[in-house]
């Protein structure tokens, strides 16, 4: 096992820049694979999903697990409670899975969030995952930088392989586990190692190379796929900020190991107007950036991660629209709402000011827009 990962590690990383174009045409539908060649048919099935994006789909992180003033009640949504609708995409997070703990790093239990995944999936939805696994040399969280080699410690040949193999056979076990009612394993988008452009995770750009980055995912996707027998997990990858195509492909680990592309934004900034506007020029960029190298590869792309916290700008939402509804995103994802923290919310709650715009915004959504 060890040695094939080994392999994998030093040989696989010459193909980072590899296109593995498999995909086939269906009358006039181009039907996309999965970078898994094993991939059930119910992973490839919600691929396609997504590629033909009939219209813009709109996610929450956590939504069904909790709000902005409740925890675990059956049924609730912020985001329903105030648009109508449930989101299309949910996300969640694993990091604490590898420890062994009963609940994430947000404090929502695992055995809550199987069963809202599998709640999501009967709903139609789809189910996204990041995993801020702790550092492994410190001991600490995932945002410990205060030295760089994590990467390098957890790649073949480093001090920490044999405990991130570990790490990775927790997370495949839970990944697996979610069954739909016919008891096969539920398709999942797996967004590993984001925000890669910055440098506040331990797999950040100041924190590895460019090879040990690419070298890090490859002998993950493999390893799951090839060792563990994971084959419910499309792979996207997710940068943060960038302003241009060079910068945004440097750590791409390949066309043959990733599923969709993305990028996380923010507004941040005292100035509220002034940050808006940054903010909304920036996505469009990003958009604008994105779409070609999205088109050229055939691989669809998300914005996978966005928000203002405390939704401070009643028209913010739409005017998210305005940049992002034109083009052929195929869903953007707003951050959580603390039910602990009272300012920590993306996404509007009934009776706040924004809760209106908010409604127009996912219901301009609706629409067929390709």
């Amino acid at each position: 096992m060890n040695k094939l990962v080994s392999a994998i590690g030093v040989a696989t990383i010459m193909l980072s820049g590899c296109v593995t174009n498999t995909n086939k045409q269906v009358g006039t539908e181009v039907r996309l694979t999965a970078t898994d060649p094993q991939a059930t048919p119910a992973t490839v099935e919600m691929l396609n999903k997504i590629n033909k994006r009939e219209h813009l789909m709109v996610g929450h992180q956590d939504d069904l697990s909790y709000g902005h003033t409740w925890n675990e009640e059956a049924g609730r949504s912020d985001m329903k409670e105030v648009s109508g609708y449930y989101p299309d995409v949910c996300g969640w997070e694993l990091g604490g899975l590898e420890l062994g703990e009963l609940a994430n790093l947000d404090n929502v239990g695992f055995d809550d969030m199987h069963k809202h995944m599998q709640e999501v999936h009967k709903m139609g939805g789809i189910n996204t995952m990041t995993w801020h696994s702790y550092n492994l040399i410190s001991g600490n969280n995932c945002w410990d930088v205060s030295q760089s080699g994590v990467v390098a410690a957890v790649l073949p040949e480093g001090v920490k392989h044999e405990q991130y193999l570990k790490w990775l056979d927790k997370f495949a076990t839970f990944v697996t586990s979610v069954k739909d009612d016919n008891g096969e394993a539920i398709p999942m988008l797996f967004r590993p190692y984001h925000e890669l452009t910055g440098s506040w995770f331990w797999w950040g750009a100041d924190l590895c190379t460019v090879d040990e980055y690419k070298q890090l995912w490859r002998m993950t996707h493999e390893y799951l796929t090839k060792e563990k027998g994971v084959h419910n997990l499309l792979y996207v990858y997710s940068t943060g900020d960038f302003n241009d195509g060079a910068y945004y492909l440097e750590r791409y680990p390949g066309d043959d190991v990733v599923d969709v592309l993305g990028f996380d934004i923010y507004q941040y900034g005292e100035n509220l107007k002034d940050a808006q506007q940054r903010f909304l020029n920036q996505l469009k960029l990003e958009a604008e950036i994105l779409s070609p190298i999205a088109k050229e590869k055939n691989k669809p792309w998300a914005v996978c991660e966005a928000g203002l916290e405390s939704c401070l700008i009643d028209d913010w939402f739409t005017k998210v629209g305005e940049v992002i509804i034109p083009t052929d995103a195929r869903y953007i994802l707003f951050w959580r709402n603390a039910h602990d923290q009272e300012k920590h919310f993306y996404v509007p709650y009934a009776g706040h000011s924004a809760a209106p715009d908010f409604k127009k915004f996912v219901e301009s959504t609706r629409v067929k827009v390709q």
